[in-house]
This record gives C-alpha cells, structure tokens and sequence, in this order.
C-alpha cells in the first residue's frame, strides 16, 4: 500500500480515550502522543472522531488531533504527511464537556472500503443480557489462552483478519500466518495478570448504545495483556465485540 491515512493525537493535562466512529482505538496517556494506523476503522464519507478525557477537567488540557495521509516512496525517501484535518481545544479547570469530550468532529474523508462488519452490528440496539453474555465469551476466551488452544482461538479473528487485510492491501493467508505466530507467541510466553479472572476489573464500554463493546481493563487499557516471560515486555490484544442474536464474537 503507498498511501496510509494516519491518526496523530496527545492530550495535555489528562488521559483520554481515542475514538473512531465510536469505537475505542486507544488510551492515551497524557502528554503521550500517539500515531496509529485507522484503516480498518473508517468508512467512505464521514467519519466521527473523538478525544474523551478520562479524569475530566480537574486542570488546564490541551488536547491537539491530526488526521495524516503519508505516502510511501521506499525506504530511501523520506517524505512528510500531508495533514488533511488538524484540531486543537484548550480547556481551563472546571469547565463543562458535553460527555467529557474535548474534541468532538465529524471529517469526511478521502477512502474507498467495504462496509466493516462493526458498522453493521452498530444497528442493533444491545440489551441487559449482552454484559452476562460478553463475560462467558471472555471466560471461554481466557480459558482457551490459559490452555494454550491455539486452533480454538484462530477461528474468533478470522473476520477481523480479513478484513484488515483488505483495509491495508495485505494477503488474507499472510495475514492469518503472521496472526497465528502472534498468538502462538502470546500463549506459549505470555501470562495474564490475575484479576483480569475478576469480572468487576472489566470496563465493557459500550460503543453508542449498540451491541457493540470495547473491552478494557479498569485503567481503559486492553483487557488482555500479557506479559511475556523473556524480556518482560507487555503485548496486548485490543478488542471489540459485538452481540447478534444471542452470540458474541470478536469484530476488531
């Protein structure tokens, strides 16, 4: 792929949440930028992008969003991203936020994709009993880790595999091999910290009252990290799913 739209965005003076079309792209530290990839996450014509502070404004915050289309021209050529929309918002101590968002746009952008599946769950409305059964999914789900099941785990992303690999211009089976080493990896090194076994350190934030689910850990982090026993670092696995006719499974 030679052209790759781009997401920059920091917030000074809070932590906060970055969204894409309501779904939960990443925590973000304050004054910790981040650039990431959105492929997967947008839709031809507009798109709602969001910057939601997590400790509301108990201080001064800037938060600052940049939407970024870089072209690649190998690795000899160094080019700079073309910014297709910047924002910025200040806020002082003690002002009101709609819902604690800082930056709230909608931008239309320059892409051509399939309709994501996600966008299709988001028309169903989520009921009382999604929370009970998103918890046997994840319980399921660790259980499989724990095992080390990987041939049980490939089949939950087989709709988010291949729906990157059409996002980014990838080989679907390249994308499905590169994954499976992942997860390899993951279960054979990794270890899951002990209360991610206790449902009440879950945040399923629910992605605009759809039967969609963003599911995180009480810091608003990924709910699985794993730590990997040989060089200490951390590796996690963003997720969000949807409920549909009784069933959860994994959309991104």
């Amino acid at each position: 792929m030679d052209k790759t739209l781009l997401i920059r965005a920091i917030s000074h003076g809070s932590d906060a949440l970055l969204c894409l079309n309501g779904m939960v792209l990443c925590k973000l530290p304050a004054g910790q930028e981040i650039r990431l990839p959105v492929h997967e996450f947008i839709q031809s014509g507009e798109n709602r992008i969001q910057l939601v502070l997590l400790d509301g404004v108990l201080k001064n915050i800037h938060g600052r969003l940049c939407v970024e289309l870089q072209k690649d021209r190998g690795a000899d050529a160094l080019v700079q991203p073309q910014v297709l929309y910047e924002f910025e918002k200040s806020v002082s101590r003690g002002e009101r936020l709609a819902s604690n968002r800082l930056i709230d746009v909608c931008v239309d952008l320059p892409v051509s994709f399939p309709r994501w599946r996600y966008l299709d769950v988001m028309q169903a409305s989520g009921d009382e009993q999604d929370v009970q059964r998103i918890q046997d999914f994840v319980f399921n789900l660790l259980r499989q880790f724990q095992e080390k099941k990987v041939s049980l785990l490939l089949p939950c992303f087989s709709v988010r595999n291949r729906e990157i690999a059409i996002a980014y211009g990838l080989d679907a089976q390249q994308v499905h091999r590169d994954f499976q080493m992942h997860l390899q990896q993951v279960t054979e090194q990794g270890v899951l910290p002990d209360e991610v076994w206790d449902p009440k350190s879950w945040c399923l934030l629910p992605v605009r009252g759809a039967a969609v689910y963003a599911l995180l850990n009480s810091q608003y982090q990924s709910l699985l990290q794993f730590q990997m026993n040989d060089d200490g670092a951390v590796f996690q696995i963003p997720m969000h799913v949807g409920v549909l006719g009784g069933d959860v499974f994994v959309l991104r």
